[in-house]
Formats: structure tokens, sequence, C-alpha cells
């Protein structure tokens, strides 16, 4: 949203929410006794925020900007200043407290957990600061974390409102607006861009299809993915292309307003080595310590879900001082295999396997109904990767073995094998369910559902398990055998 939106946001839920909607800071002798510097970055905050009018100042004096700020007042200072809009049901009683209508507005965009619980009067928390924010950026939690502690606050237990302040006035640089624009552009490497807005994008931007139509690479290459906010940054986004063209330039226009011409690069993705891991199925992997993160483990949408493994590189792309190179989105990707002696085959990524479990090793499937050949030896290629060690040998490999079935409802059914495969080897398989009624169903696994041994597949093509009927559980191709596994349906 643009300072003006902004601005109109706060004046609309100022008339909405009436007396008391704006937050005075009174004057105080004491604060005088600030050292300079923390006084001017407070002061300078403050400042900004009066003249969007989320605060009231008084006078030339010193506001109590170290005090502890409360519930009730960072709650108003989220909700003005970053430009929430308040509900119909957002307004408060003459007879109800000033705070009332703040509060109603953020659990409306469910920035409290439980507003029957909410304490006002309590100072806050700078987690649960830190949270509230977040939820009404729609960010992460670990982006507004990093601004906290780029500025040096929220390592007590308590926050002041000069602090509170300066947080709110970073944020509102993430603050998403549909009239963003581009800043800067810079190829990471083959397969990706990195683009800078002044503010972040809507959701609705960031969608693929949106985002395909808004990127126009000329000539002739495309998202390949959406574009994904990096952890810790503002507005800054890896977008993940078709592999470039080596010592070239490329024009983006961007929603056909702002153009930019940018060089390609010829940087090839550096990963270490193969290995086979089903009889139709290879990796390949890479490590952080040899500075090579996949874009899962450092882009906004993910952290959340990634605990200690998510990472913030900071501007440079650097980690703790070593410059990371990240590996984008592989959506359509692909790499050659070559079987020696014979001719290559063209490999398709696996989705959503290219981050799993901690780990940075993407997978690559054979054409269906082919195999790798025990006893053969494989060299995997790409035009966008490189390899330190890019040949294995294939091996008979004993395929996944299905223990059981359970029903979840009539649409899903949760597949468990005999043992813990480890890794996203369930992806893009799926088993057919012939019933004793003479139907046959089939079910294929949602992405990313595994639970250690067991995986969630979805019934596909509208199909429905039918009360009491005995469906036979069987494997569709190689990937699995399953020994007179049943299920009846409930």
């Amino acid at each position: 949203m643009k300072k003006m939106n902004r601005k109109a946001a706060v004046m609309a839920i100022a008339v909405l929410m009436g007396g008391g909607s704006v937050l005075s800071f009174q004057s105080t002798a004491a604060a005088a006794q600030e050292t300079a510097m923390g006084s001017d970055a407070v002061r300078q905050a403050i400042a900004q925020l009066v003249s969007q009018g989320v605060l009231h100042g008084a006078g030339e004096g010193h506001m109590q900007e170290e005090r502890h700020v409360t519930n009730a007042e960072a709650v108003k200072m989220i909700v003005l200043a970053l430009g929430l809009k308040p509900s119909q049901e957002a307004a408060a009683q003459p007879s109800e407290p000033w705070y009332t209508a703040y509060v109603n507005t953020a659990a409306a965009h469910k920035l409290l957990e439980d507003s029957s619980k909410f304490l006002p009067n309590q100072p806050a928390d700078p987690s649960e600061l830190a949270a509230m924010i977040a939820k009404a950026l729609q960010r992460d939690v670990k982006s507004v974390q990093y601004w906290m502690k780029g500025l040096q606050i929220g390592q007590e237990k308590h926050i002041s409102r000069g602090d509170t302040a300066r947080l709110l006035v970073a944020a509102e640089k993430a603050v998403r607006s549909e009239h963003a624009q581009i800043v800067s552009v810079k190829a990471l490497n083959k397969i990706a861009f990195e683009v800078t807005f002044d503010r972040p994008l809507t959701l609705a931007d960031e969608a693929l299809a949106a985002a395909q139509a808004n990127f126009i690479f000329e000539p002739g290459i495309k998202l390949v993915n959406q574009p994904r906010l990096k952890t810790g940054s503002f507005a800054t986004y890896i977008v993940p292309v078709q592999t470039m063209q080596p010592d070239h330039e490329y024009t983006l226009t961007y929603k056909g307003q702002q153009t930019f011409r940018v060089a390609s690069s010829g940087e090839m993705i550096q990963l270490k080595s193969t290995r086979q891991v089903t009889n139709d199925t290879f990796e390949v992997d890479s490590f952080r310590a040899d500075g090579v993160i996949d874009y899962g483990y450092v882009i906004s949408a993910y952290a959340g879900g990634r605990g200690a493994n998510a990472a913030v590189l900071e501007e440079d792309n650097t980690l703790q001082g070593q410059v990371m190179q990240i590996i984008p989105s592989l959506a359509a990707r692909q790499a050659t295999l070559t079987p020696e002696g014979g001719q290559p085959l063209t490999v398709n990524y696996v989705g959503f396997t290219q981050s799993t479990d901690g780990r940075q090793e993407p997978k690559f499937r054979l054409p269906a109904g082919t195999a790798l050949q025990p006893g053969v030896k494989y060299t995997v290629t790409s035009d966008w990767f490189e390899l330190e060690n890019n040949t294995f040998v294939a091996e008979q490999i004993e395929p996944l073995q299905i223990a059981s079935v359970s029903q979840t409802d009539e649409r899903i059914v949760a597949v468990t094998l005999s043992a813990d495969p480890g890794d996203e080897l369930f992806a893009y398989r799926s088993i057919e369910l012939k019933g004793s009624d003479g139907t046959v169903l089939t079910a294929q696994y949602r992405v990313q559902t595994r639970k250690g041994d067991t995986g969630v597949f979805d019934i596909q093509n509208d199909g429905r398990l039918a009360s009491g009927v005995t469906y036979e559980v069987v494997p569709v191709g190689t990937w699995a055998t399953a020994d007179s596994v049943k299920l009846t349906a409930k």
C-alpha cells in the first residue's frame, strides 16, 4: 500500500472509531537524558508516524518513548501504521474502552489468537508483537525478528514505545502494494533473477499466472514458478526462469510500464554428487558448507516450516560471511542421463523434492516405463548445473513395501510403508483401489504430506470410497509392492 493509501486508511479508521483514535505520548523531562543516537532514531520514527496520523505529538518536548508499550497501544499502532482496514463490526460503542475498535480490527485480520483473552494494559511481549506484525504484513515471523535484531530491539522481556515506533516504521516498507515498482534487477545464475521492488507485491501479483503475465523477458524466456520473497528482505524476490542464453542481454518489462535491460548469467549451479534412490529415480546433492543453498531455506513463504534449517541471507547474499549460490525453484527443470555406451535420456525433476528433511537433494525420474539397469554406469549432465562427481553405477533396489492403508474419509486414504523412506519417495506415485463391487479407484500421493512412514493419497477423478466395500490395494507401476493389503471402507 502506498503512503497516500495508508494515510487514507488511517483517516478512515479514525472516523469509524471515533474519539481517542490517536495515540498520544506525553512529554517528560526525563527523556532528555537519552543517548543522542538512540534519541535521534526514535524521534525520527515518531515524527514519521505523527505525520501519518498514527501518533499524536506533544509540542516540541520529548515523549515517554522509554515507557513499555502496552498491548492496547501496540495493537493500535499496528492497525494504523500498517493500514489495516476496519470491518463494520470494528467500531466500539461509546461505553466501551478506547482500544476496543482496534482490537476488533486486529481480530478480524487474525492478528490475535483469542481477543477474549486480550490483556490491554499488560506490557507487550516482543515475540507476540513480532507475530502480529508478520500477520498484518502477510509475512513470516522470522523476517520481523530479523528486522528487530537489526534495530537492536526485542532482546528484553518488554519493548518500549519508541522501539515499537522504530519497528513499525521499518515494517511499513513491507506493506504490500499493487502499485509496487521495480528498483533493480540482476541475474543470480543461469536460471534465476533477483528483483527488488520498492514495496512487496500483493499475493495476487505473486501468483504464478499473474507473475508470468507481468514479468516479460525478451527474447524468449519465461518464469517457471512464482517469484518468492527472500526472508528478512522488505521487497526482494527470487524469480526462477527458463535457462538463460550465455553472453546475452534481456529486456524485462514489468506490467507493461517499467523496462529494464539486464545481462544474463553464465553461472551454473554447483552440485556435489549423484546417486540412485529407486529403480527409476536418482538424486543430486549440494551443501550449505560449500556455499550453495536451496531457495526453500531462504524464502519467506517457507520460513515457518523449516525450523533451524531456515536462514536469512544478507543483502549481498552472504550467510555468516560466505557468499551463497541460491538454487531457485526447480519446477519444470530437466537433466540428461546417459548410460555408458547408450543414448542419452531426458529426465524430469520430481516436484517438491529439492529440499526435504533438511537436505538439498533434488530428485529426477526416468520416463514412465523405463528403469535403471543394474551394473550400468550412468552420467548426469545439464545445461544449468555442474556436478563435481557426475556418475553412478545402478543397482537393483528393492521397491518400497506398503504395509497398510487406512481411510481418512471417503476421498482420502493414508498409505503406510513397512519402513520410513526418509525422503519424498512417495512423490507423484499412485495406487489403485480395486473394490469388491467391481469398481476401481486411483489415488495419488499429496506432495509434502509424508509423516515418517505414512503419506496422504487423494482419490482422483471425483471418486469416493463406498461404505462396506472391501478394496485391494495395488501400486501403479513398480515403485512399491503390496502383499494382500486391503481396506474396508466405513
